[in-house]
């Protein structure tokens, strides 16, 4: 069995679609019949019970305009009453002073009119059939102290083969409703989708990547699979750019230190002396030394400008840095630099920042003041409240930089000139871009003693608890 023989059927959102509404078309159809069954029956009751009053009011006129029909019926008048094209008619005429006149059944009394006069009273029985009767009293004219009472009665059969015969004749009109429905269904479900091949072709075609497929043409119920496409390709082009200053990024960097390992391990082969290869060894471990942390800054700057996916985590500053420049303090004695921490004591600072994004900042800015301050100078990293925001800075007592290139210092690469160190020019520009991932800024000022001050302002984090209430 090949792979695509292999492979699931998907499902088919056309035919999901018909099937969702042809089984409530359905089911509509089935209750359309019901109720059409229902008023069916119910016509033909009334038709039925209209055609039993007349009967019975047609035998009392009768009564009343031919006295000879108190003695005995003929039998043409009874075959009239009697008869009935779709069944057997029932009759029972009675008198209270000569008994039964005619009769083929008796009637219950429960279904004889209580009044002498009043209209016709319709009531159904069950004996061994199931009757409809009508039945009325009066005084004929006749002999008015005497009271005859009428009654004509019927079975249901005849009824409910006519509301089967109207059931029948409809049922069809339903099914063929129901059909063209489901056809017109089938063309405006066909039309509709027809709508997405805009969309499909401009998705082939590669257009998403030039620009937005979320827009006036699109339709409102694939508004938000269109935008979900475009913020996809969004951060796709986002990766695809950093990838691509990565990558210029390193060409830009790597090229002179590997230029200077190439052109010292050439000098090495050329000169086998051992004052040369010392010389030669030596240039190559510093190189390879700025090599690595070249390529160490530039994975972090990849890093700090990469898409975030995850949700910053809600940090307390005041517990969290202090274990982060107490890491560093090593360093800086080896760097012959006094590294010292300032804040408030017993005062929380809640904000809302990743703790390695924290350290990757704060780790480029102390290494930026141990290469720049010199040996024998201090740097402080202090952390305070000002302004609604959460201040950390780092300062050192060096001998600063200009203030026409503070303005430049988060910019990539960017050295300043007569520096003694050799930096990269990347420290500053991972601290811009970590600062800006979690909606904080950077500023770069002359510090109290000349050096230089780097302050990082973040925004206080609230309170699970009230974070919650401003959401709702």
């Amino acid at each position: 069995m090949s792979e695509h023989e292999r492979a699931p059927r998907r499902r088919s959102l056309y035919r999901s679609l018909l099937l969702y509404l042809s089984v409530p078309l359905t089911v509509l159809a089935i209750l359309a019949a019901l109720v059409t069954y229902e008023m069916a029956r119910y016509y033909s009751n009334r038709a039925h019970d209209s055609a039993l009053i007349e009967q019975v009011d047609a035998v009392a006129k009768l009564m009343d305009h031919s006295p000879e029909t108190f003695s005995t019926f003929s039998p043409q008048a009874l075959f009239l009453i009697q008869y009935d094209p779709d069944g057997f008619q029932y009759y029972a005429i009675t008198s209270a002073h000569r008994g039964v006149i005619a009769a083929n059944f008796q009637p219950p009394a429960a279904s004889l009119p209580v009044q002498v006069g009043a209209p016709v009273k319709l009531s159904s029985i069950r004996t061994e059939h199931h009757l409809r009767l009508a039945s009325r009293t009066f005084h004929p004219k006749v002999d008015s102290t005497d009271t005859v009472t009428v009654t004509v009665g019927e079975g249901y059969s005849d009824r409910r083969r006519w509301a089967q015969q109207i059931l029948l004749i409809t049922v069809p009109t339903l099914l063929l409703m129901v059909v063209g429905v489901l056809l017109v269904v089938r063309s405006g479900v066909d039309t509709g989708l027809r709508q997405l091949d805009p969309l499909i072709a401009r998705l082939r075609r590669g257009d998403a990547l030039s620009k937005p497929l979320l827009d006036a043409n699109v339709p409102s119920e694939v508004a938000p699979l269109a935008g979900t496409i475009d913020n996809l390709v969004s951060d796709l082009r986002e990766a695809l750019a950093v990838q691509s200053r990565f990558i210029a990024d390193a060409a830009h960097q790597l090229r002179t230190p590997l230029a200077g390992l190439s052109l010292h391990a050439e000098r090495a082969l050329d000169d086998p002396r051992p004052e040369v290869l010392e010389d030669a060894l030596g240039h190559v471990s510093r190189l390879t030394h700025r090599t690595s942390r070249i390529a160490e800054q530039l994975l972090s700057l990849a890093r700090a400008q990469s898409v975030q996916t995850r949700l910053p985590e809600r940090v307390d500053l005041a517990e969290v840095v202090p274990l982060l420049v107490g890491e560093r303090v090593p360093d800086a004695l080896r760097a012959g630099i006094d590294l010292g921490y300032e804040a408030p004591s017993q005062q929380s600072l809640h904000a809302a920042i990743d703790v390695p994004a924290l350290q990757e900042a704060l780790d480029n800015l102390i290494d930026n003041a141990l290469h720049h301050a010199g040996r024998g100078h201090n740097t402080t990293v202090s952390l305070s409240q000002r302004d609604g925001a959460i201040e950390l800075a780092v300062e050192d007592d060096g001998t600063g930089v200009p203030d026409e290139t503070l303005a430049r210092l988060g910019e990539r690469f960017f050295q300043v000139a007569g520096s003694n160190a050799r930096g990269s020019g990347l420290g500053l520009a991972i601290v811009e871009e970590v600062l800006s991932r979690y909606g904080g800024q950077v500023r770069y000022v002359r510090g109290a003693s000349g050096g230089l001050r780097v302050e990082l302002l973040l925004p206080i984090a609230d309170a699970p608890g009230k974070a919650d209430e401003t959401a709702g």
